[in-house]
């Protein structure tokens, strides 16, 4: 493994058997934000109301009636507001890292208390709230004037803040969605100390899911070399391929779909048509019991590795 402090892995170019051409894959559109107006979560600021059109007068009805509520100085709430963001608001905070990533439509890796909430705040001489764990520049305003961190922010904070594995959970998710360019996330790893990068250590722009993240780190801490996005004929593209193991890692909570199931099911049966070992981990594998995931994992590789390594060196050779 490249231990440069922010090595870039790249997805994969093996294709097998070969001969095998692998379909082009187009860049997807991006799927989140940069940005998450006030108005998607459900909350405005009395000038931000006034320039919809509202009187001052009106704006005293709309409270008075429940329409409106007010939360903080110069902030209200309507009907349905984000309750984390109405709840950092009174406390003269904004949210930022993994929770206004979330919002932005990263992945986030679940989290044993998922009130107790990130927050940013321009000073940090007052009192913290038990529930927040603060982020702060010593600034005597804000940077920005929106209710959440912007992304770029919101991931700045997190690479300070979280541990290495769920920073690069967010930094591979940004890639992935589209949102960020690898060089955007290089930028930011570059701004922030060393000993945060280090911690990181290497992403990858080829990881579909924070699941896929944190398997494959786990093998590369280990010495591993993983190739992720491989194409095998017939099945399509697969997740991971460690040491003549294939890898078909769920980032989905929930179970899949008849459809999708059967589509599985249809992928495994071509790539035991070519002898190849494949794998299937779930989401509750990978995120609720790892230790034990992981200790299994390893031993399978160790065990099947010669095996499924000598056959992929047949296909190549062929």
């Amino acid at each position: 493994m490249n231990d440069h402090p922010w090595a870039m892995f790249l997805p994969s170019r093996l294709v097998v058997p070969m001969g095998a051409r692998a379909p082009f894959r187009p860049r997807p559109a991006p799927r989140g934000t940069h940005r998450v107006a006030d108005a998607d979560l459900g909350v405005a600021t009395s000038s931000a109301l006034l320039d919809e059109g509202l009187t001052h007068a009106q704006i005293r009805t709309a409270v008075r009636r429940g329409h409106l509520r007010s939360i903080a100085p110069g902030w209200y709430a309507k009907t349905g507001a984000n309750p984390k963001v109405v709840k950092a608001l009174p406390a003269g905070a904004r949210l930022t890292c993994v929770d206004a990533a979330a919002l932005h439509g990263l992945w986030v890796p679940p989290r044993e208390r998922d009130d107790d909430l990130h927050i940013y705040r321009p000073r940090l001489g007052s009192a913290c709230p038990q529930w927040a764990a603060a982020h702060g520049s010593g600034l005597r305003a804000w940077p920005e004037t929106d209710a959440i961190a912007s992304l770029r922010l919101a991931l700045a904070h997190a690479i300070r803040c979280v541990d290495g594995e769920s920073a690069a959970v967010l930094l591979e998710s940004a890639i992935e969605k589209g949102l960020l360019s690898i060089a955007q996330v290089q930028a930011l790893l570059d701004d922030a100390p060393r000993r945060h990068r280090q911690r990181i250590g290497g992403i990858s722009a080829a990881s579909g899911s924070g699941s896929e993240t944190r398997v494959v780190r786990a093998l590369r801490r280990r010495g591993h070399d993983v190739e992720q996005q491989v194409y095998v004929e017939g099945a399509g593209f697969v997740d991971a391929y460690v040491s003549g193991l294939f890898l078909e890692i769920d980032g989905r909570t929930h179970h899949s779909s008849p459809e999708s199931f059967n589509e599985d099911r249809r992928r495994d049966l071509a790539m035991r048509r070519h002898g190849l070992q494949i794998l299937r981990l779930s989401y509750s594998q990978v995120w609720h019991s790892w230790r034990s995931t992981e200790e299994a994992l390893l031993e399978t590789v160790a065990q099947v590795g010669r095996q499924g390594r000598r056959r992929v060196a047949q296909l190549l050779a062929a």
